[in-house]
């Protein structure tokens, strides 16, 4: 049976609806968006750890070794571990051929014991990071680590690696490099826009399929 025409009343009701549901939305997003550098900087701060942890996805960036090497000397923890994937050749440190030895020469430039340098090669990508950690954490009976990372990248980081080895009973922080992007005006400049909205989108995706 066809039904009749909407009563103006009805038209309205539905308007309001659609309106009501359209504001909500915009409204969310505009929360999460001025609120990116809050859900993508970690809180969890800085504590002396059983090891120092290094990604170096990118073969090996500046600022994240020169951290590691500051606070190794600073003694928040005994040894450095570098967690190396060969994924890019871009590199800003200097990396010959001979991948182990250029990362542990740059670290020793820096003032770390040549002894103190573990580095572990996982060819399988940076996803299986976290993994890779868990089992060195089991082998050599490690419970806390304090892992270099990107301020904008921390929250996603530790949400990874917790993931993977809070359920051992091993504990994991983050010590933030800054990446000079203002948490009030990033979305002033074209390249910071873009990346903290990248980041923001695969923080949400992470938290939308439970990691």
């Amino acid at each position: 049976m066809a039904s009749g025409p909407l009563s103006v009343k009805e038209f309205l009701d539905k308007t309001k609806l659609v309106s009501y549901g359209f504001f909500g939305l915009l409204i969310l997003f505009l929360i999460l968006f001025f609120s990116a550098p809050f859900l993508l900087v970690s809180k969890a701060d800085p504590k002396k750890s059983d090891a120092l942890i290094l990604e170096a996805i990118e073969t090996g960036k500046r600022d994240k070794f020169k951290q590691a090497a500051a606070l190794w000397k600073k003694g928040l923890a005994p040894v450095i571990v570098i967690l190396y994937s060969p994924t890019t050749p871009e590199s800003d440190i200097g990396i010959s051929s001979d991948v182990t030895n250029s990362l542990q020469a740059y670290l020793t430039s820096l003032g770390v014991d040549e002894n103190k340098i573990l580095v572990y090669t996982i060819q399988a990508g940076p996803q299986e990071f976290p993994k890779t950690l868990l089992k060195i954490a089991l082998d050599r009976q490690w419970k806390t680590f304090l892992l270099i990372g990107k301020e904008f990248d921390s929250a996603t980081l530790l949400r990874l690696y917790r993931g993977v080895l809070e359920p051992a009973g091993i504990y994991i922080a983050i010590s933030k490099v800054s990446e000079g992007i203002g948490s009030g005006d990033w979305f002033l400049k074209p390249k910071s826009l873009e990346s903290i909205l990248g980041r923001l989108a695969k923080h949400l995706y992470l938290i939308l399929l439970g990691n």
